[in-house]
């Protein structure tokens, strides 16, 4: 019985979506090498794929989305470009369960929320996501409208993005806010990023 369980988990993990499939779901460019499971869901997309990027299961794909080369975004993710673009800069990493908003309602004003409600009801904060390169995101964070992130910079996990983040930084939720712990080594990193890059740039 377990190994029969085992077979057909290894068998999903296995199942991704074909080039012409995701072209034919609405994205214009799909580099080589690019995995996205089946078990994804894909809505109204458009933007491109990398090669050798992987999106792992469960995680959800909405409107304007542009991910770059070898970037891996864990399962039960969800990408939602519709307030702006979703830009996802070569060599990131998304960990487990990361919600991206591009549009989200803004509480502090009086007014209905919600796609079922006329939007003159609504009050909305929208803007575009931009992450650069070889950017690491921990499990389980929000990253909300307007939020740029420098290249090689890392979060810890169960944090908060909004506004703008310096490069080569580590951020990490220390007593509910969100803080700068350590810089990184750039000329350490920025060599390893060439290796793997080499041939893109």
């Amino acid at each position: 019985m377990i190994a029969s369980q085992i077979q057909i988990f290894s068998r999903q993990m296995a199942e991704f979506y074909k080039k012409k499939d995701l072209l034919d779901l609405g994205f214009k460019i799909v580099g080589e090498g690019v995995k996205v499971s089946k078990l994804c869901k894909i809505y109204d997309v458009n933007g491109s794929i990398g090669d050798f990027t992987r999106i792992d299961d469960f995680t959800i794909l909405k409107g304007n989305l542009d991910i770059g080369n070898k970037v891996h975004i864990c399962s039960h993710s969800s990408l939602s470009g519709v307030g702006g673009k979703i830009s996802i800069g070569d060599l990131c990493g998304i960990g487990v369960n990361n919600i991206f908003y591009t549009a989200s309602d803004d509480m502090l004003n009086s007014a209905l929320c919600g796609p079922l409600v006329s939007k003159k009801n609504t009050s909305l904060k929208t803007g575009n996501i931009i992450l650069g390169k070889g950017v690491a995101l921990g499990g389980r964070n929000t990253i909300m409208p307007g939020t740029e992130v420098g290249n090689f910079s890392a979060f810890g996990v169960s944090s908060l993005l909004s506004g703008r983040y310096d490069e080569y930084s580590v951020f990490m939720t220390i007593n509910g806010k969100l803080k700068k712990i350590a810089k990184r080594k750039k000329s350490e990193i920025d060599k390893m990023a060439a290796y793997e890059l080499r041939g893109y740039e």
